[in-house]
């Protein structure tokens, strides 16, 4: 399952929940509007002297009744939703923080964090998308983690205590590689609709808890009182027992609705978490030892109970003999695996020695076969290396979507090899906030000695004598990074670029944009690197994007600007440009015709900045075809160069994608 087939079956369980979802409030609606009738018709019977006189008889269809109470009760529950839906709108980090994770400094000694920093970073690098903050549950000795946020680009991997001292480094790369499905697969953002719609429906059930708990603290004997006192205090019993009980009827509905679509795509996520790393055994150790400790998996920190549903495995004591269950039983997971299995959970205690791996290959699985580091490239003294010459690289279109944010063993071991291609004083300034756009400023310095010395001029006047040291200390490892690596370095410092302050962030693009348009052209490299940049911050600030296009003919001329753009890429002549484009018309069959080659002055870089800000806004059928199309232009000739692999991976950023993977895949042997 690729990308997009894994969103469109997020897209279509959502649709789905939501649809039985509307039952639960409709039922809700309704026990509401009986409780009503009910209650009023008892209040409608009057005292006189000692005596009541019988209440009259109930009538059970009231129109304006009726309507009060369903937008009463729509009122309640869908403020209550919104509410909670706000909440987690701020993204993982809201989620994490709920309950009361940490986050992790990159900049930590301890072992424990670095290996699982180490293993964040690789998975984000082989699934193509933002590496997540990391965080961690200090006081929770079971085992568990969770992945949260409303997309890629504001997810969080937070893990217990447990996890990262009990587990072996295979078992929690399982792990990390299981919660990484979830995030490709959109089921962060359903889990947060669930959340949202259940809170909504438990409000319910809370107000009349308060009700019944203030009446209780206020002691008030519900027979005495003058002039029918206690017949009103009657009246407000039974609201809130009315309330109460509607309540958490609906929410015990609402959880058997809920745990039934978790279940499902637990299962899916450990199979993705094997096909990524390729190692069973990762998966289900952590699995074993989950069932072997007497904590298990059960987390008791604050709230965790409204998210037990994005755990890894089952957080809290499930009630009703299961029926609240938001995960399969421990025994079929892993069966699910290992079908071989005998039935032997592992017996504690577990002692993993983190000093026994090193910082560098922490995180890693091993290798049957070394891969080849980049050769280093250095410059005389300490300058920026001279521009590689072209190279490219076999290409096949066909396969390109198909990448995009694919789990595969493949994306595991190129992900390995990049990583390795990175000095560690690259990667280590990438994870601190402070020196994060310092890498930025390094990846866009020109080899031409003229130009980097107006570059250096420009970082010393916008962002200071201070980021111009500190670029000055990382100069020699970028004379050795590798071309091919300066996309994924980008990868690993987004998350240290997401949360600036507005004076920071203002000084950071405006020092950005100087350093792209120094020498008044901007190259492909540039061009990827500001707008990977630029989309990111904007889905960190405003995370649900809206959907305003779902014709090809309404944006067949922004498509024309993307086909036309990287097709004159490189140094084809007209004839070779003219079929590219044409190849990629080709993949659109309802705007063929409409798919001309635009005239060099209108797909400048700049047009196609401006059109892929409107096709942001284009549905996800849209967005595959475009990909597809735009990889059968650069695919024309059968391979791909650098320049066009990288505006490639600028537009899918733009586009909401994982950015694919386009160097030929490693094997594991």
């Amino acid at each position: 399952m690729d990308f997009f087939e894994a969103q469109a079956h997020a897209k279509k369980r959502t649709a789905r929940l939501v649809t039985l979802f509307v039952f639960a409030v409709i039922g809700t609606v309704l026990a509401s509007y009986l409780a009503a009738v009910l209650i009023l018709g008892q209040a409608h019977g009057h005292r006189r002297g000692y005596r009541y006189d019988p209440a009259p008889a109930v009538v059970v269809w009231n129109p304006p009744l009726f309507a009060g109470v369903a937008f009463a009760t729509l009122a309640v529950i869908g403020i209550a939703s919104m509410v909670k839906w706000s909440q987690f709108s701020a993204g993982g980090s809201a989620v994490a923080e709920m309950v009361g994770a940490r986050r992790v400094d990159p900049r930590t000694t301890d072992l424990h964090e670095r290996r699982l920093l180490n293993v964040v970073e690789e998975m984000a690098i082989a699934s193509s998308v933002p590496t997540p903050p990391v965080y961690i549950l200090d006081d929770e000795p079971a085992l568990n983690a969770f992945a949260a946020g409303l997309t890629s680009n504001d997810a969080v991997v937070t893990v217990t205590r447990g996890t990262l001292e009990k587990l072996t480094r295979d078992e929690l790369q399982g792990v990390v590689a299981h919660e990484f499905s979830h995030i490709l697969n959109g089921d962060m953002r359903l889990n947060v609709r669930l959340t949202a719609i259940l809170f909504g429906i438990l409000v319910l059930g809370l107000a009349g808890r308060g009700i019944l708990y203030t009446l209780g603290r206020g002691r008030v004997r519900i027979g005495g009182g003058r002039r029918g006192g206690g017949g009103g205090i009657a009246v407000i019993l039974a609201v809130g027992l009315a309330l109460l009980i509607i309540g958490y009827v609906g929410y015990f509905f609402g959880r058997l609705i809920q745990s039934a679509v978790s279940r499902q795509r637990e299962f899916l996520a450990d199979a993705s978490a094997v096909q990524f790393t390729r190692n069973p055994g990762g998966i289900s150790g952590a699995l074993k030892k989950i069932g072997g400790y007497a904590l298990g998996s059960q987390v008791n920190a604050g709230k965790a109970a409204q998210i037990g549903h994005f755990f890894f495995a089952q957080s809290f004591r499930s009630s009703f003999g299961g029926l609240w269950a938001t995960h399969p039983r421990l025994e079929d997971r892993i069966r699910a695996i290992e079908p071989q299995w005998d039935g032997k959970l592992f017996e504690p205690p577990a002692v993993v020695d983190v000093r026994q791996e090193s910082f560098q290959t922490a995180g890693f699985a091993p290798r049957t076969a070394p891969v080849a580091a980049a050769p280093e490239v250095h410059a005389p003294g300490g300058a920026m290396p001279p521009l590689l010459p072209p190279r490219t690289i076999p290409f096949q279109a066909a396969a390109a979507t198909a990448n995009a944010g694919a789990l595969t063993e493949g994306h595991f071991r190129q992900a390995q090899a990049l990583l390795e291609k990175m000095p560690p004083a690259l990667r280590e300034a990438a994870r601190d906030p402070a020196r994060a756009p310092i890498v930025v400023y390094g990846l866009l310095l020109s080899g031409d000695p003229g130009l980097r010395e107006k570059q250096l001029a420009l970082v010393q006047t916008h962002a200071g004598a201070a980021a111009t040291a500190a670029l000055a200390e990382l100069t020699p490892a970028l004379g050795q990074l590798a071309p091919d690596a300066r996309l994924p370095l980008l990868q690993l410092a987004l998350p240290a670029l997401g949360h600036p302050d507005a004076t920071e962030l203002d000084r950071f693009l405006t020092t950005l944009d100087e350093l792209v348009h120094a020498d008044a052209q901007v190259t492909p490299f540039e061009y990827a690197l500001q707008k990977v940049i630029t989309r990111h911050l904007q889905l960190v600030q405003a995370p649900q994007v809206r959907v305003e296009f779902y014709s090809f003919q309404a944006v067949a001329g922004d498509i024309a600007v993307v086909l036309s753009t990287l097709a004159r890429v490189g140094s084809r002549d007209e004839t070779q440009v003219a079929a590219a484009c044409a190849a990629g018309a080709a993949q659109l069959k309802l705007i063929e015709t409409r798919l001309t080659l635009l005239a060099p002055a209108d797909c400048t870089l700049e047009h196609l900045d401006q059109t892929l800000d409107r096709l942001a806004l284009a549905s996800l059928p849209i967005k595959k075809r475009l990909l597809d199309a735009a990889a059968h232009v650069i695919g024309a000739d059968g391979t791909i160069t650098l320049e066009e692999g990288e505006l490639f991976r600028a537009l899918a950023a733009a586009l909401d994608v994982p950015m694919p993977v386009l160097e030929p895949l490693p094997s594991a042997a």
